[in-house]
């Protein structure tokens, strides 16, 4: 009766699910199942160390996936970890692009039982759901139309910016940016090229720009930029560099004669500032430079007035 249980057990576990590996005390396969030998690429009389197996693995690009050009480097790491614990969980990949959580089981007399069972779904649906979340993040804090982040995120950012400047004592300029005659472009061009237009500065604006500098789309077609470590002369070159390279390139190759231009509004941040101290100076900067012309003529001193 017993080796009839005994019989029925080992074929369940010969055709069971999940792998089962069970290596003695000096580390020699002794015993795998069905699943256990496909995972790993092993003969049904194949009894390798576990050293062995991880060496064959790594030669013939076979069973585990093992990414290392020096694999008794490999070996001599990875062995500092097994056989530690009584108990080891961990995922490992294979070569055919399974992902496998291995538990391994180590017992007083040394013998050691691994067994392995295929999460590869479960890897893809959280890779599903992290991907999910990463892109409604994105689209949180994200302009639709230009890619830029929006009003939301670029003021909370902006906070952190101002903080991070005050305690470390660097120079911070915000500018606002107004597109001027925008309101023109639509009723005479019609909403798709002004939306064209936008993206097109968009573009330009990121090029002119650091990667340390903030950048967002806070209004139909206002946008704003704060300047870490930049004095006003600094924001003054960005700004020059950025009406050159838009005159340079028209945002529409059916319409050459459209040109993008935009009057600006600079303020330094001072000791006693506060966000919103900053924000109105440089929001009142720039209607001063609308007013005071606007950005057709490309005169840097007319379209860009700096807060006092």
């Amino acid at each position: 009766m017993k080796s009839d249980l005994r019989q029925q057990l080992l074929g369940c576990l010969e055709e069971g699910s999940t792998g089962i590996g069970l290596f003695d005390a000096d580390d020699r396969l002794r015993y795998a199942n069905r699943y256990f030998r496909l995972a790993y690429a092993l003969g049904e009389s194949d009894a390798p160390s576990w050293q062995e197996m991880m060496r064959r693995c790594h030669r013939e690009r076979v069973g585990l996936l093992i990414e290392s050009g020096d694999i008794e480097a490999w070996l001599a790491r990875v062995s500092q970890k097994r056989r530690q614990l009584a108990v080891r969980s961990f995922e490992s990949d294979l070569v055919d692009g399974r992902w496998m959580r291995v538990t391994e089981t180590l017992h007083a007399d040394g013998w050691l039982l691994a067994m392995t069972t295929d999460v590869t779904a479960l890897k893809v649906n959280e890779s599903t759901l992290r991907e999910a979340r990463d892109q409604a993040v994105r689209l949180s804090i994200t302009d639709p139309l230009t890619g830029l982040h929006n009003r939301r995120h670029v003021f909370e950012q902006l906070e952190a910016l101002f903080l991070s400047a005050r305690q470390l004592r660097y120079p911070l300029s915000l500018v606002v940016i107004d597109l001027d005659l925008f309101k023109q472009i639509n009723d005479t061009h019609g909403h798709g090229t002004g939306d064209q237009v936008l993206v097109h500065f968009a573009r330009h604006l990121e090029q002119a720009l650091r990667p340390q500098d903030l950048v967002g789309r806070i209004g139909g077609e206002e946008f704003l930029l704060a300047l870490p470590n930049t004095e006003p002369a600094g924001a003054r070159q960005v700004l020059h560099r950025l009406r050159a390279s838009l005159a340079a390139h028209p945002p529409s190759a059916a319409l050459p004669e459209l040109r993008t231009a935009f009057s600006s509004g600079v303020a330094h941040a001072l000791p006693d500032d506060t966000v919103q101290a900053l924000w109105t100076r440089a929001d009142r900067a720039l209607y001063r430079a609308k007013n005071a012309g606007r950005g057709l003529d490309l005169d840097d001193n007319t379209v860009t007035s700096f807060a006092v």
